[in-house]
């Protein structure tokens, strides 16, 4: 069992750890196969694209909570280990649901992830989903496209020059004044995030 995640970029939704790359433990799917009753036991597995196994645990249901033991094996040595998740009642529209205690911050939830050294809630392992990912580029772009739609004037694609029917001249000139901007704010989000990646190959910009 293995979990992947690197220092560069830390903080960075783009660079983090992804929820759905991630080996999760559903408490739902868990419920719908009927085995969160005390006394039931099963193994459980995480499988890449590939099908071939990617992780597994050993799962426990007692009365108030689930354990888990897993072993893995990091930097060539064999590791083991267990995460006690405790059950929890939360009210909903149609009766009460059980949830886990995250082992680390106590918050329910109704699923955790494998984190290295036992099982956490999102927040606690800092996890973000794909939707959560773009990166600044990526979020200038889309602000450059709706511009871009806008000075269109519902043609498929600006030209890079033409105002829109209809366009004052001062909306026009701002627009475009706009784009301008977002284009050096792209160039400049590019220098950034290519900064961190140069100087673990020790090389600098200039050498590109």
């Amino acid at each position: 069992m293995g979990t992947g995640g690197s220092r560069y970029g830390a903080g960075r939704p783009a660079m983090r750890r992804k929820c759905e790359q991630s080996m999760a433990f559903d408490i739902r799917q868990v419920a719908r196969r009927g085995w969160l009753k005390p006394g039931y036991s099963f193994p459980w597995q995480w499988r890449w694209n590939d099908g071939t196994i990617s992780g597994s645990v050993s799962v426990q249901v007692d009365e108030n909570r689930v354990l888990l033991t897993y072993s893995r094996t990091f930097n060539g040595a064999a590791q083991s280990g267990q995460s006690a998740l405790w059950l929890d009642s939360c009210a909903g529209g149609y009766g009460s649901r059980r949830m886990f205690a995250c082992p680390r911050c106590g918050r329910r939830c109704q699923v955790v992830y494998f984190g290295g050294n036992g099982f956490a809630c999102r927040k606690c392992l800092k996890l973000v989903y794909l939707s959560e990912a773009k990166d600044a580029v990526d979020r200038l772009w889309q602000k450059q496209r709706k511009i871009e739609r806008r000075l269109a004037g519902g043609d498929d694609k600006w030209n890079g020059w033409r105002k829109p029917k209809g366009m004052h001249q001062v909306t026009f000139d701002r627009l475009r004044e706009m784009i301008g901007q977002i284009e050096q704010a792209k160039d400049m989000a590019f220098v950034i995030h290519m900064q961190p990646f140069l100087r673990r190959c020790g090389m600098k910009l200039s050498d590109l």
